[in-house]
């Protein structure tokens, strides 16, 4: 028997909501005609009827629908977007089963779970402008197919938020009642929510939005015949997150994922447990395993479009296949005698870092979590490769113009870069981003580094020729050995044209006169008292005066050897008596930069005290006594936030 007068679905209309609309026109009880559509066990929010062959065969003549259960599936339910990031060939044998009806399950056969489809499929939800303008062009509504995933909540076209049904029809758990036309129902009073307000974030409706209109995308087009998952992940290995041993990095996509979308909506969208201290299985890498590569599996769609949004703002980018990088084969040479060895290090490439920068808008930390290594490294070999990464705006408001053109010019100059640092009171990693600002700064500083090296051992051999002109090339090379072996490197040339002629057969003296070793020890107790007494006489920063530094300055490092050991008794005496412990150094270094801060008088903060004494946080605790007393002393005050104040104890 056919079934005269069945409507015909308007574009992306769904199959529910032609069936309600058929229902809703007719006078004869719904459930008859619900078992007469073949229908009577089937749900108004399921992802399509588990066989439509019935359904399709009692159609009237000529209507669209007749006999064709595959147009019902491709143009009116969910299926293409289960089914566009699966392997093509997986895609066209899924679909076949659930249009022929051997699937008792359609859900379950596109690898939704139950769980999974109580939380991606909610159907019933409308959009108040669609629904006004349905009415006034067509006289009726309809519900549309791309506002029915449950991770779709704004209308793709009119940018507002969608309504769900109403929610008292759905609280009476009655099948029949669930078959409603777009935004009507049996009940006196509906109540139709939004599913959300408008009150939220820029970037959580700018989320929400994206997502709609990526899926009214994917809906608009065809099922891909391109492996759609293999060109993600090939663009997300190439965009910055492949992992040091294959596949993908899931920290660095937690963290553009949560750049992107924000951690709040994340967690409402069901993925809280990437974030988590969970097992392997539930990290964003899985999503893109072999088995969803080559067919095994059908990919989560939800997953797969926040995974998107890490390379691109447009689904459609996706369907061009992506070539990869080949990889090269290492051949391993035998280590021994003449072999040069690798230092295993990771090769970055010039196209990963400026993908990586660009995915990563401009940001080296990211960039450098998603190529798995350090943001130092990243930034000295964009250097050394003359890649330019614009200055960020925070860090030139805080240098201010002044002093980033001091910096620059120093780095002209060729003067040394911890002078720089000191000097103009800036870390070595800004002056690393200042360099990438302008790659040319490198090879500037380094030429007139090189300049002023030259320069400076040329009048080392002036000054030693001036004040030594009996001397020969001998006594130049034991005395500044530096500067002659500098020399002698780089500018030979010069150098043997200033050096004095060498002296050949020249006779000498080779008589080793008897030292005396009583007034070597008193010298060497002399020279230690000296080396003390300047040490905790200079202004600059205090240096450590160990027992070794001190026999060294001395000319009697000789006595740590076992068998010299009788050779400097009183010298050796004295560096054990001069010489500082840990605890004295540090308390010498705290006072020297209280005394830096008593010049400033500024507030003591300990992330600025521990800079300039040099010292870790921790070791600054622990002497919070010490630190009390030389700042009271000294009149200084602390940071309300500091934690070495008095009333932070």
């Amino acid at each position: 028997m056919r079934l005269p007068g069945f409507p015909i679905a308007q574009p992306g209309e769904t199959f529910a909501s032609v069936a309600a609309r058929h229902l809703a026109r007719s006078s004869t009880p719904k459930i008859r005609h619900l078992k007469l559509l073949g229908l009577r066990i089937a749900s108004a929010s399921s992802l399509i009827p588990h066989d439509l062959r019935h359904f399709v065969s009692i159609l009237p003549p000529g209507h669209p629908w007749e006999g064709a259960p595959k147009r019902i599936a491709l143009d009116h339910t969910l299926v293409p977007l289960f089914l566009h990031f699966c392997h093509p060939k997986r895609a066209a044998e899924t679909l076949t089963t659930i249009v022929t009806g051997e699937s008792t399950n359609p859900a379950a056969t596109l690898g939704i779970t139950v769980s999974q489809g109580q939380s991606m499929l909610n159907a019933g939800k409308f959009c108040p402008e669609c629904l006004a303008h349905d009415l006034k062009t067509l006289g009726y509504p309809v519900l549309y197919r791309q506002h029915q995933p449950s991770f779709v909540r704004m209308c793709a076209t009119h940018a507002r938020p969608l309504h769900s049904s109403c929610v008292r029809c759905r609280s009476t758990r009655n099948a029949v009642s669930m078959w409603q036309v777009a935004g009507r129902c049996g009940c006196s009073d509906p109540l139709t929510p939004p599913l959300f307000g408008m009150g939220h974030d820029a970037l959580t409706e700018a989320s929400w939005l994206w997502l709609s209109k990526q899926v009214s995308a994917i809906l608009a087009a065809p099922i891909p015949s391109e492996p759609i998952a293999a060109h993600l992940f090939s663009a997300l290995r190439n965009g910055g997150f492949a992992a040091v041993r294959g596949g993908l990095d899931s920290a660095a996509m937690i963290d553009a994922l949560i750049d992107r979308f924000g951690e709040p909506l994340l967690r409402e969208l069901g993925t809280g447990s990437w974030f988590d201290s969970q097992p392997h299985k539930h990290r964003p890498s899985r999503t893109l395993t072999r088995s969803a590569l080559d067919g095994r599996r059908i990919p989560n769609v939800l997953h797969m479009l926040l995974l998107t949004r890490l390379i691109t703002h447009d689904i459609a980018t996706l369907s061009k296949p992506i070539a990869a990088e080949p990889k090269q084969r290492i051949n391993r040479q035998p280590s021994g005698y003449g072999q040069l060895r690798s230092n295993e290090r990771t090769r970055l490439d010039a196209r990963a870092m400026l993908s990586a920068i660009d995915s990563a808008e401009g940001k080296i930390t990211v960039a450098a979590q998603r190529l798995g290594v350090h943001s130092y490294t990243l930034a000295s070999v964009m250097r050394r490769q003359g890649i330019r990464l614009p200055l960020p705006p925070a860090t030139a408001r805080r240098l201010g113009v002044e002093r980033l053109a001091a910096v620059r010019s120093a780095l002209r100059q060729g003067l040394p870069k911890y002078e720089i640092a000191q000097q103009f009171d800036v870390s070595e990693w800004s002056i690393l981003l200042i360099e990438l600002d302008q790659p040319e700064l490198r090879n500037a500083h380094r030429d007139a580094t090189i300049a002023r090296q030259r320069e400076k051992h040329r009048e080392a051999l002036h000054t030693f020729l001036r004040s030594n002109p009996r001397e020969t090339r001998d006594d130049f090379a034991k005395n500044h050995a530096g500067a002659y072996d500098w020399l002698r490197e780089y500018d030979r040339d010069w150098l043997e044209a200033k050096l004095p002629a060498p002296v050949r057969n020249a006779h000498r003296n080779t008589r080793i006169a008897r030292k005396n070793w009583l007034k070597m020890d008193q010298d060497a107790v002399a020279s230690i008292r000296r080396t003390v007494h300047e040490e905790m006489c200079k202004p600059d920063r205090p240096t450590r005066l160990t027992q070794t530094r001190l026999l060294s300055a001395a000319g009697a490092l000789s006595v740590m050897n076992r068998n010299a050991q009788h050779r400097y008794p009183s010298a050796k005496a004295e560096a054990e008596h001069s010489a500082e412990t840990e605890e004295q150094f540090r308390n010498r270094a705290i006072r020297w930069a209280l005394d830096k801060y008593a010049e400033q008088r500024i507030p003591i903060s300990i992330n600025k005290l521990r800079r300039v004494a040099r010292l870790p946080a921790r070791q600054l605790i622990e002497q919070r006594d010490y630190v009390v007393e030389v700042a009271a002393e000294l009149g200084l005050t602390f940071d309300a936030r500091c934690s070495l104040a008095p009333w932070n104890q």
